[in-house]
């Protein structure tokens, strides 16, 4: 393929697997922490955002347990250059004492290299959880780093040259693209 030649776009999850594969996630969450005092919703953010909420309405709709959402913000292109922020759901700062023994879902839209995942965890670690487990939308099983997702939309083994685009925000329907 040429430069210059269009790139090709293919839907690999529509917006009726994408709320599935939420659903699906989120009792696979709660079957896994149904006895743990708190399960938090750490939002990557960006579309893991969007994804987090998704998570956060789907356990509160179906589980008693105690959930809470909140967003961790880095440079996914340089996190050691920038602070990395968390704050709650309100955009203020969150408290990290409210996690402690706090079992942690970190939420992104896909796992690539796992370098952002591995800095969340970083981060988080300090706060005292007393587990820590990963979710993706989609995982591409290009890892540079040993990180593996825990909860998984939809396993997907690409070339190095292409790019999944998640599209959770509009404008237009849900999707998850493979772009070559």
């Amino acid at each position: 393929m040429s430069a210059d030649a269009p790139t090709q776009e293919a839907v690999i999850l529509d917006a009726q697997r994408i709320e599935r594969c939420i659903q699906r996630i989120a009792r696979q969450i709660l079957e896994d922490h149904h006895a743990a005092p708190l399960i938090a919703i750490a939002a990557i953010d960006g579309q893991g955002t969007v994804m987090a909420r998704r998570i956060v309405d789907a356990l509160e709709a179906i589980s008693e347990n105690a959930v809470s959402g909140f967003t961790v913000s880095l440079d996914k292109d340089a996190p050691l250059d920038h602070p990395i922020v968390v704050t709650d759901r309100h955009g203020d700062e969150f408290a990290a004492e409210s996690l402690n023994g706090a079992t942690i879902i970190v939420v992104d839209d896909v796992l690539n290299s796992g370098r952002t995942l591995l800095h969340a965890v970083a981060h988080l670690l300090p706060f005292r959880p007393r587990h820590i487990a990963m979710c993706v939308l989609v995982d591409r099983i290009h890892r540079r780093f040993p990180v593996r997702a825990d909860y998984v939309g939809m396993s997907l083994s690409t070339n190095l040259k292409a790019h999944i685009d998640v599209r959770l925000s509009g404008p237009g329907p849900d999707e998850a693209v493979l772009m070559d």
